[in-house]
């Protein structure tokens, strides 16, 4: 062991030993740098952990919510995926049986394509963070009702503030309405920035719709245009 890092540890140890003042004062020095790297490491384990718990507490609760008739219906709850901080937030209506049988958000083809306009902004899907109003498969996919909306959004409030993304992206009307607590469509709610508790949120078609109408691909590209620019410019 070298000298240095013996005498390092002996006085962390409590250990007194006698040097000349001026290498302990330089040992001194080094032991501060030690402590405060140290309560630094041990915030960040414990922002870490408690963060950790935080999620795994959400998912039980969601994966054992029974706050609706709409459980039901489901194979197995859907509370998310992708990157637990991410700048970017997906939020989407209902999962379809697809995403119920499987667990995750915008799968199959409408996830296919929602992949690639996540690409075509520059990120990865698993840089966003992705998921639902409601967690659970709704009968025959019909909109959910107001009060199941509500249920569910005590659920989403909680990965909101765990995600703490800077944009939130409402994607089909369903997921609109709910985050703005509005009833006008989403004609009317695209292509500008609204807020959700301070958060900018910029609604944007369905994929699923773009499948079937493929020539609003281009309008829903400027609405994401905005996305971008809100997260290089700021909010105007």
């Amino acid at each position: 062991m070298k000298e240095r890092t013996r005498l390092k540890f002996l006085a962390i140890m409590g250990i007194e030993v006698w040097v000349p003042r001026d290498y302990c004062s330089v040992i001194e020095s080094e032991l501060l740098n030690d402590h405060v790297l140290l309560e630094s490491l041990e915030k960040e384990r414990y922002v870490g952990a408690s963060d950790s718990r935080n999620w795994q507490v959400l998912t039980d609760n969601v994966t054992d919510c029974r706050r609706c008739t709409v459980c039901q219906n489901r194979v197995q709850a859907l509370v998310g995926e992708g990157n637990s901080h991410a700048d970017l937030m997906f939020i989407g209506g209902a999962p379809d049986e697809t995403e119920d049988q499987l667990g995750a958000p915008f799968v199959g083809q409408s996830g296919q394509l929602l992949t690639e306009m996540i690409r075509a902004m520059g990120w990865a899907r698993e840089a966003v963070y992705l998921t639902n109003i409601i967690k659970c498969k709704i009968p025959e996919e019909r909109d959910p009702t107001q009060f199941e909306v509500n249920e569910c959004l005590v659920y989403l409030e909680q990965q909101i503030k765990l995600v703490q993304p800077k944009v939130i992206l409402a994607v089909g009307e369903v997921a609109a309405k709910a985050l703005l607590a509005t009833d006008s469509p989403l004609s009317q709610l695209s292509g500008k920035i609204h807020y959700r508790n301070e958060i900018p949120l910029v609604a944007i078609l369905h994929p699923a719709y773009l499948l079937r109408e493929p020539l609003e691909k281009r309008k829903t590209w400027l609405d994401l245009q905005v996305v971008l620019n809100c997260l290089k410019n700021g909010v105007n």
